[in-house]
C-alpha cells in the first residue's frame, strides 16, 4: 500500500501544475460570472480558497482584495507570466502561494467586477522618514551610496563570513578538494556536512538581511520568519547558480552548494544519511534524481539566456524581495517598503544599463532579468513541494526544526 501511495505522489509531483484552473483572457459574460458565483459559494471568486467575507462588493478573500488594492494604488500593471493570459489562479491543496501569476490574478480580479475607488494615494513617502503609524514597518535609507552598491558591499561581506566558517567545515569533515585552476572548491561528502553548511548559510543570510535593512530587526519574530522564509531559498538559488557558472562555466557535473562546497549533480545519495528511506531508499534516490533533473531543466536555460553580470545579480536579490507574495496582513505593512525598493532598483538598473554599459535600448536585457526572477520563484516553489514530499512520504528531516520552519 505504501508503494501505491508513493507512486500516486510521484505522479502528482511530475504533473504538479496540471491540476490548476486556467481562466480565459479577461473576458467573462454575465452568465459565466453568475455560474461561477453560484458554483463557488463559500469560496473566493478569484483564487477559490474558503471565504465568508465580501471585499469591494465581491465575494473575495482578504488576500486577493488586498493584492488588487495594492496594484491599483501603485499603478503597476503586471505582465502575464507565460504570455497567454491563461495562468492558473485558483489555489488547491498542493499549490504554492508564491507561484501565482500576478498578471492573471489581477485580470481575474477585474474580470469578476472588483473595483477600488477609495483614496488614490500618491506614494510620496520615503522609507527613511521616522516611523509613525507602525513601528514594525521595515525601512532602508537613501544615501550617497546606491542601493546596488550597498547590496554588493553587504553581500560580499556575507560571503567572506561564510567562507571563513566553511573552512572549518572543510577541516571537520576532511573534504576533498576538487581540481580547479583558479578556485578553492571542495566536494560535498555527506548529509551531515550539507546540514552544517546549511546552518552557516542560514545564519549569515539572516545577518545579511539585517545589515542591509537594519529595521528588519525591529519586526516581530513572526514577521521576520515569514519574510525570511520567502527570500532565503531564492537568495541561495541565485548564489548557487551564479557561482556555479562563474567557477565551472556551466552545469555539466558540479553545482555549488555554498561558497566553497560543490556537489556532483548526478550523485543523489550524497544528500541522504545511510539509513534514510529504509526499504524505500531506491525510490527515494529516484525522487531526488527526478527533482534535480526537473530543477535543472527549468532553471538552467533561463539562467544561461539571461547571462547576468554581478550588478544584475545584486538587482535580482532586490527584485525577488519585491516579487514575493507576502502573507496578507504582512503585505499591507510592507507595501511602501516594497514599492520604494522596486522603484529604486529599477532606477539604478536604468543608470547602470545606460551609463555604465552604454545601452541605448535595454528592454530585452531587463525582460530576461524579470523572467529569471520569475523562474527563481518557480524553482523555490518546486523545491518546497519536493521537500514536503520528503517529509510526508519518506519521514525525513523530522528532527530538523530549522529546515522544516523554512521550507514547509
Amino acid at each position: 500500500m505504501r508503494h501505491a501511495h508513493f507512486n500516486t505522489s510521484i505522479f502528482r509531483f511530475s504533473h504538479r501544475f496540471s491540476h490548476c484552473f486556467s481562466p480565459t483572457k479577461c473576458r467573462y459574460s454575465s452568465v459565466a460570472m453568475a455560474e461561477s458565483a453560484s458554483s463557488l459559494t463559500g469560496k473566493c471568486l478569484v483564487c477559490a480558497t474558503p471565504n465568508d467575507s465580501v471585499h469591494f462588493g465581491i465575494d473575495a478573500c482578504r488576500a486577493c482584495s488586498s493584492f488588487f488594492k495594492r496594484a491599483v494604488l501603485s499603478g503597476h500593471r503586471f505582465p502575464c507570466r507565460r504570455g497567454d493570459h491563461k495562468c492558473p489562479v485558483q489555489r488547491g491543496p498542493q499549490s504554492s502561494s508564491g507561484s501565482m501569476c500576478r498578471g492573471c490574478r489581477y485580470d481575474r480580479c477585474a474580470a469578476i467586477g472588483m473595483t477600488y475607488d477609495g483614496p488614490m494615494r500618491i506614494n510620496k513617502r520615503v522609507l527613511t522618514e521616522p516611523k509613525t503609524e507602525d513601528p514594525s514597518t521595515p525601512s532602508f535609507s537613501r544615501s550617497p551610496e546606491s542601493l546596488l552598491d550597498r547590496i554588493a558591499r553587504e553581500h560580499n561581506a556575507c560571503l567572506e563570513r561564510r567562507r571563513s566558517r566553511e573552512l572549518q567545515i572543510v577541516t571537520d569533515y576532511n573534504l576533498a578538494r576538487i581540481p580547479h585552476p583558479t578556485e578553492e572548491v571542495y566536494h560535498l561528502s555527506n548529509f551531515d556536512c550539507a546540514l552544517a553548511s546549511f546552518n552557516v548559510t542560514v545564519s549569515e543570510s539572516w545577518n545579511f538581511l539585517l545589515s542591509l535593512f537594519p529595521a528588519f530587526g525591529d519586526l516581530t519574530y513572526d514577521d521576520q520568519r515569514q519574510f525570511f522564509r520567502l527570500c532565503y531559498p531564492q537568495f541561495t538559488l541565485i548564489d548557487g547558480f551564479y557561482r556555479t557558472k562563474r567557477i565551472f562555466g556551466g552545469f555539466e557535473k558540479y553545482s555549488m552548494c555554498t561558497v566553497l562546497i560543490a556537489s556532483d549533480i548526478h550523485d543523489a545519495e550524497v544528500w541522504l544519511r545511510p539509513n534514510d528511506g529504509g526499504l524505500m531508499r531506491k525510490e527515494l534516490i529516484e525522487v531526488i534524481r527526478v527533482y534535480m533533473d526537473d530543477q535543472m531543466a527549468m532553471m538552467v536555460p533561463a539562467f544561461q539566456q539571461a547571462d547576468i553580470c554581478e550588478e544584475e545579480k545584486h538587482a535580482l536579490l532586490a527584485l525577488l524581495l519585491t516579487e514575493s507574495e507576502l502573507r496578507n496582513d504582512l503585505a499591507e505593512r510592507f507595501q511602501y517598503f516594497l514599492e520604494d525598493l522596486r522603484k529604486q532598483t529599477l532606477e539604478e538598473l536604468h543608470r547602470f544599463y545606460t551609463e555604465e554599459m552604454g545601452l541605448a535600448e535595454y528592454s530585452t536585457r531587463l525582460g530576461r532579468l524579470f523572467t529569471l526572477c520569475l523562474t527563481f520563484r518557480e524553482g523555490n516553489a518546486l523545491f518546497r513541494e519536493f521537500f514536503r514530499m520528503q517529509v510526508t512520504i519518506f519521514d525525513l528531516f523530522i528532527a530538523e526544526t530549522v529546515l522544516k520552519e523554512l521550507f514547509l
